[in-house]
């Protein structure tokens, strides 16, 4: 059995396990509420045994999701609409407020899933530990459901109690705003769909599904596009400050994006913004090279923006924006192994030596 992020109908990410994504949903991030991979799985492991404790209904009031286990038996879940009021729900009021789902999909990509009970006798769900998402999401909270309205609220930093504090008290409520990712586009910036380029703001905004990726057979000597569909936008949660990179081109292009945005070059590597240099080439999408001539780092306060496609191979992940090759966000989040590698090369290349 395998799951993937479900459909989504409202700005705040809906996560589920079914195995397809049926629309094109919406991840955000969130810059304020910053956490590394390892920050991010012990609130997903907080957040579960806080509403399995709770507002789960207890250890028995599990329910059969007629899904297999992958060591035998069904899966068994739990919901948050059991128990407990639904202003303090920890996995958000969305996709019935299913825990293990939306614990499984915070650290997980798609996997076989195995049901075991944990300490506190509740059924609780894992993938493969080779299937760890890099960079895993998130919860983040505030008091009000409306995330412009609300006041930002976190666990107490040593996830002592299950409570949300905003300057060290305790509030009476909270509320799942939204699950954290990884993002880089600045608002004006144009990718490619099925009828022309098309800012990522915008695009976002229509929830475009036609996004546009180069094939899986692509090389620098015979770059073929394809239209794609896409699987995910990622939108920043709240404005904030990020220093962004300006990159000029010989042939006038320019390309404004966040250090870690992933971007090819001349030699078909694949490689962060942060790490180019004037005199490096990017690559444009009939495959010249365009020299860079300047690079800036500029401050920039507001939203930033990624998209990805459904497919998964690496050269299906390249992506057109304002004219150069650049890599979806699937390289910032689930498969960062592949920055720095040469992943679109030559066909005169010998394979042996492609890293």
């Amino acid at each position: 059995m395998e799951f993937r992020l479900k459909h989504v109908v409202t700005v705040v990410g809906v996560l589920g396990y079914s195995t397809v994504a049926s629309a094109t949903i919406l991840e955000q991030r969130c810059t304020d509420d910053s956490l590394d991979p390892a920050q991010a799985i012990q609130r997903n492991e907080w957040a579960r045994k806080c509403g399995l404790t709770y507002n789960s209904g207890g250890v028995q009031a599990y329910f059969d999701t007629g899904m297999p286990a992958q060591n035998g038996g069904s899966l068994y879940e739990y919901s948050e609409t059991t128990a407990g009021p639904a202003s303090r729900m920890f996995s958000g009021d969305f996709q019935y407020n299913e825990i293990n789902a939306t614990y499984l999909n915070t650290i997980y990509l798609s996997s076989p899933i195995t049901s075991s009970k944990d300490a506190q006798g509740f059924y609780k769900w894992t993938g493969l530990s080779t299937r760890v998402r890099p960079l895993p999401l998130y919860p983040t909270f505030s008091d009000n459901r409306d995330i412009n309205s609300g006041t930002p609220l976190r666990p107490h930093p040593t996830l002592a109690d299950c409570n949300l504090y905003k300057n060290g008290v305790a509030a009476p409520a909270f509320y799942v705003n939204g699950y954290c990712r990884a993002s880089c586009y600045s608002p004006e910036q144009e990718v490619l769909f099925s009828d022309g380029p098309q800012a990522i703001v915008e695009a976002r905004k229509a929830m475009r599904e036609d996004l546009v990726t180069l094939t899986e057979d692509s090389t620098l000597d015979a770059i073929q596009l394809q239209t794609n569909q896409t699987y995910s936008f990622t939108e920043e949660l709240r404005d904030t400050r990020h220093t962004l990179y300006e990159i000029s081109t010989e042939s006038g292009g320019h390309l404004r994006v966040t250090g870690a945005h992933p971007i090819i070059q001349g030699e078909g590597r694949l490689v962060q913004a942060q790490a180019l240099k004037v005199g490096d080439e990017l690559v444009k999408v009939d495959g010249a090279r365009d020299r860079i001539t300047d690079i800036r780092q500029t401050s920039y306060f507001g939203k930033v923006y990624n998209v990805r496609p459904v497919t998964a191979q690496p050269v299906t992940n390249i992506l057109v924006a304002q004219g150069f090759l650049v890599g979806s966000s699937t390289f910032q989040n689930d498969d960062i192994g592949y920055i720095n590698r040469v992943i679109l090369f030559s066909a005169t290349i010998p394979a042996e030596v492609i890293p």
